[in-house]
């Protein structure tokens, strides 16, 4: 025997490289599209959400809608609902300076206005309110509240279906819902 190592002969059915050869990355399908665009969609509509949130100069016009206040400004400063079934309304004239009327939560009241751009004028002296005394508790608090807080709004501004009364140091005072008729 020789001392001689024998020599290997690869087999005519092996590999010639022994190194896995790795396959080609799928391309990508249309499913995989049609995930990606509902995500892009998705944070598109997070995006507009967010930007719809701010709160901005009023884009509506005013003119002959009516409103029912939800919160308020309290003597402290801390905006609260109103409760007790107490109902609050604000309408605006048919015209922009003419009569803004509602009801305070037992009186009539009224005040001559104008609206130019988020600017809400209420015109000094020409505030009218009845004079009815509500023996229900609490109620001629909050009325007594919101005619100042009324009287004290300086901006309005909309957002999201609400309308939001603020003072002159941009301090929120006043906030309602829109009422369906």
């Amino acid at each position: 025997m020789d001392d001689e190592p024998a020599e290997i002969t690869p087999r005519s059915d092996a590999p010639a490289n022994p190194d896995p050869v790795p396959n080609p990355a799928a391309p990508m399908g249309r499913g995989f599209w049609a995930v990606m665009a509902l995500i892009g969609v998705l944070i598109l509509l997070i995006i507009y959400a967010q930007v719809q949130g701010v709160t901005r100069t009023v884009p509506v016009n005013l003119t002959g809608t009516s409103w029912t206040l939800t919160y308020y400004s309290n003597d402290g400063g801390t905006m609260v609902p109103v409760t007790n079934g107490t109902v609050v309304t604000i309408r605006f004239g048919l015209e922009n300076g003419t009569i803004l009327d509602g009801n305070s939560g037992c009186n009539e009241y009224s005040y001559q206005y104008t609206i130019r751009g988020s600017m809400l004028t209420l015109t000094r002296g020409s505030g009218v309110t009845t004079e009815m005394f509500c023996p229900a508790p609490g109620v001629m608090q909050v009325e007594s509240t919101y005619l100042h807080n009324l009287e004290n709004s300086t901006t309005i501004r909309f957002r999201s279906d609400h309308l939001y009364l603020y003072d002159s140091a941009d301090k929120p005072l006043l906030i309602f819902e829109q009422t369906t008729s």
